[in-house]
């Protein structure tokens, strides 16, 4: 069964790889510089021309307003930049303190390496941890800067080079996630996610069942507000073309186990579209049923958390040129919420 929604007139019917906006806050080091120099140091991947290229066209806003490349920025400023999360580094490099990191309680339980070699690091990142800073979460307390940490103690990062994150799970979303050692490595990877030459599987358990055992669901997002505690996406026609397939492995009782592909990556995409045929994910605060989770979770030993977990990728290693496959196994309590219900 297919789920869509009809596209505008100037949306291609191709699919391809979104690219996303990210944010970053602007504090000391950085202010009373101009926008374009701010972003020459933040964006060190991408030529002049191009970073001129997306001030002029809208793709860098500043508190929401489009503005203009010789703006002087202030301390606080918030600036919305339309580009991928490889393009984006700290101005200063990587935090040398941060080799204290791997001594804490903190670090041990949240740091689990599933591959690594000396271009990629692939980490089971446990549901609740942030994987980049960003407004309203405190320093340090970040995947990728448990990630810094980590190669600095190990001596794995050359001079001038540290990690970044390749793609980006929710705060509430466990499972696999890649972090690119090198800028070489970032690009070459960042190339494979635009290309859709990667497939990642979710595994997700839901109130209720889709309307079929399988489908491909294709609709158009878009975010709709800012809150608080981050980004909320809507279905418009007005929005980005998205595309997932789904297959029901389990059902038991008003819920259901699924297995997910993405075929386009959107801020909250499968929590979106699962939502949208009347199948919301348990645990899932922003599109979900918030009475179902309460009844559920209170009849269940199983942990309250968001249903969801990006469980296995597998691409071509542009370093090694061969298939990689990279595996999470899926948490316990995804066993004890189905036989629990």
């Amino acid at each position: 069964m297919r789920f869509s929604r009809p596209t505008t007139e100037n949306q291609s019917a191709a699919f391809t790889i979104f690219i996303d906006m990210i944010q970053i806050t602007i504090g000391p080091p950085d202010a009373g510089s101009r926008l374009d120099r701010v972003l020459r140091r933040r964006l060190p991947l991408m030529s002049l021309s191009s970073i001129f290229s997306l001030i002029r066209k809208g793709g860098v806003r500043v508190g929401g307003r489009k503005t203009k490349q010789d703006y002087r920025v202030v301390e606080g400023d918030q600036i919305d930049i339309h580009a991928d999360e490889a393009e984006v580094m700290s101005p200063a490099g990587p935090d040398k303190s941060l080799r204290a990191i791997v001594a804490t309680t903190f670090f041990k339980k949240n740091f689990i390496v599933i591959y690594e070699d000396q271009h990629i690091l692939a980490c089971n990142k446990p549901s609740g941890l942030v994987v980049h800073p960003g407004t309203g979460h405190l320093k340090h307390d970040t995947l990728i800067d448990l990630a810094t940490g980590y190669l600095i103690e190990q001596g794995a990062l050359s001079e001038g080079e540290e990690p970044a994150l390749v793609h980006r799970l929710d705060r509430d979303t466990s499972g696999v996630i890649l972090i690119a050692k090198t800028k070489q490595i970032i690009r070459q990877l960042n190339e494979i996610f635009r290309s859709r030459l990667i497939e990642k599987r979710y595994i997700a358990i839901t109130h209720n069942s889709p309307p079929a055992f399988e489908g491909e669901i294709v609709l158009s997002m878009s975010r709709a507000h800012e809150y608080d505690n981050g980004t909320k996406m809507r279905v418009g026609e007005d929005g980005q073309l998205t595309k997932s397939r789904y297959r029901i492995l389990e059902r038991h009782g008003n819920c259901s186990r699924l297995e997910v592909f993405l075929e386009t990556g959107k801020t909250h995409q499968i929590r979106v579209h699962l939502s949208h045929i009347g199948a919301p994910i348990i645990g899932d605060s922003r599109y979900g049923n918030e009475d179902l989770d309460n009844t559920l979770f209170k009849r269940t030993s199983a942990k309250c958390r968001l249903y969801l977990h990006a469980e296995r990728i597998s691409f071509i290693h542009p370093a090694k040129n061969k298939k990689i496959v990279l595996t999470a196994p899926v948490p316990r309590e995804f066993d004890q919420m189905m036989s629990g219900i």
